[in-house]
């Protein structure tokens, strides 16, 4: 396939074929048992992977995770407390820890050292201190063979006013996990509350019984048949996206970054939304198209690769299991042959429905696969990250509780650029996070605004080629590579 040239529409209905096929699979079996105990328990590949970055920056905030809330009402702190330590001893993946060696193994430890911690009440504390604030408490390194994964700090603010803040480990947790902590928290809080039984079914298995099914799975000829894909699909994609950074690359990636919050009106996402509906697409594959077309206008650059994360929870039996099963997954648009929007679309769709059907393979064995070349400066593979979801973020609701969320930017960017949306009720929210010893905030503006007037137009007519929707494409800066001697 030459570049440009978009697949047959026979390819994109194998690969719908294919993405069905894989999910009736997932609903109609249950494929995951019980380990057993008196082995050892391995490290799944994702914990392998937090393990050797952990190894490459001992005490990096990196992978670390926070979500913070507002309470408003009377909170039983003690209440809080031991439904915390009942979500940690169910979930084993909260309360492992790493046990060094040539092969690392999992170990548990005990539930009840679990404590909150609760910090005394400020003379006074405006917003911006509390933002700091929590962002300080989010940096704390965990020694991942030796902590426990979920913290939990409640800060009071007055006598019915407190923050809480809730930080997990990426090596214990994902995004999906949120929802079942969410949950479960609520339904223990209002039990403890009311004196009665809380109604939580008993989990199927634990982390450590998935991390052993997946060893013995990606193996053989599964491992192969995933490997030649993304060989194939990866094929010759660029070195670096050649972004208009503000500095020079820097030898080492410093990975120290913030965020950019914007918002944009609902109506424009109901609208994408149909343009995307007409091409089969999600919203998630209408935004992606999207991306890549700020992208290319910001670069020049036809072949895009965008990294994404993926749930990667197909069996039943991880769908209420708080654990690390989160993959990335790599997607190549080419924007060549000036495109309509519409096309980008078609293009973003297919890299997508492939990429889906293909998702359980460790993203750090995609990258053995493809064997591009390695440089600490930037990340392989691609640079810049995005996520977008059609529905709202799971909130915590705790009985008697008015409960607001609190945005926690911890101060890292894992990538060069990340853009993240969210389809709200009542708008359409994102945020771009950045590498800010690569981009000045100045600049993330600039993108946040040709990102706003790209849908504005998009939505005008879907049907114009992408250069007529680009006007004045900016050439890269010339900082995106850096100077290197010899070379």
């Amino acid at each position: 396939m030459t570049e440009g040239q978009p697949l047959s529409s026979a390819k994109r209905i194998l690969l719908q074929r294919a993405l069905e096929r894989q999910r009736e699979t997932a609903r109609s079996r249950v494929r995951i048992s019980r380990r057993d105990p008196d082995r050892p328990a391995p490290l799944s590949f994702a914990q392998q992977r937090m393990w050797f970055l952990e190894q490459w920056q001992p005490g990096s905030p990196t992978f670390n995770g926070a979500r913070a809330v507002r309470l408003r009402g009377f909170l039983d702190p003690e209440a809080l407390e031991r439904s915390l330590r009942i979500v940690i001893e169910r979930h084993e993946s909260l309360r492992t820890v790493v046990v060094p060696g040539p092969k690392p193994v999992q170990a548990l430890l005990d539930a009840g050292s679990f404590e909150l911690s609760i910090l005394p009440r400020p003379a006074s504390l405006s917003e911006h201190e509390l933002e700091l604030l929590l962002r300080e408490l989010s940096r704390k390194p965990f020694d991942l063979t030796s902590d426990l994964m979920l913290r939990a700090t409640l800060l009071a603010l007055g006598p019915e006013e407190h923050v809480l803040l809730l930080g997990m480990h990426h090596i214990a947790a994902d995004a999906h996990s949120d929802a079942v902590l969410f949950k479960e928290l609520s339904e223990l809080y209002d039990a403890e509350r009311n004196g009665r039984m809380a109604d939580l079914p008993a989990l199927p298995i634990q982390y450590a019984d998935y991390a052993a099914w997946q060893r013995e799975r990606l193996a053989g000829e599964a491992l192969e048949a995933l490997r030649s894909y993304w060989a194939q699909t990866l094929e010759g994609v660029p070195e670096l996206l050649r972004l208009p950074t503000d500095r020079p690359r820097p030898a080492v990636h410093g990975q120290e970054g913030t965020q950019h919050r914007f918002v944009l009106e609902r109506g424009l996402a109901e609208d994408l939304t149909e343009i995307g509906r007409g091409e089969g697409a999600t919203f998630f594959m209408t935004m992606l198209g999207a991306f890549a077309t700020l992208l290319y206008r910001l670069t020049d650059e036809h072949d895009i690769v965008i990294g994404s994360p993926i749930a990667n929870r197909n069996d039943l039996e991880l769908h209420d299991l708080i654990g690390f099963f989160t993959n990335t997954i790599a997607l190549r648009i080419q924007l060549g042959g000036n495109p309509s929007f519409r096309e980008v679309v078609r293009r973003a769709r297919v890299a997508a429905l492939g990429a889906y059907a293909h998702q359980e393979l460790p993203f750090e064995q995609v990258v053995m696969a493809v064997a591009p070349r390695r440089d600490p400066g930037y990340n392989p593979l691609f640079q810049v990250n995005f996520r977008a979801q059609a529905d709202e973020r799971p909130v915590l609701a705790l009985s008697g509780l008015d409960v607001e969320p609190i945005p926690v930017d911890i101060g890292f960017s894992r990538f060069d650029l990340s853009l993240e949306l969210e389809r709200t009720r009542s708008a359409l929210r994102g945020f771009f996070e950045f590498d800010s010893g690569l981009f000045d905030a100045a600049s993330i503006v600039g993108f946040e605004e040709s990102l706003r007037a790209l849908l504005e137009k998009v939505v005008g007519n879907p049907d114009l080629p992408i250069l007529a929707l680009l006007p004045g494409s900016r050439k890269p800066a010339g900082h995106s590579i850096r100077r290197r001697s010899g070379r």
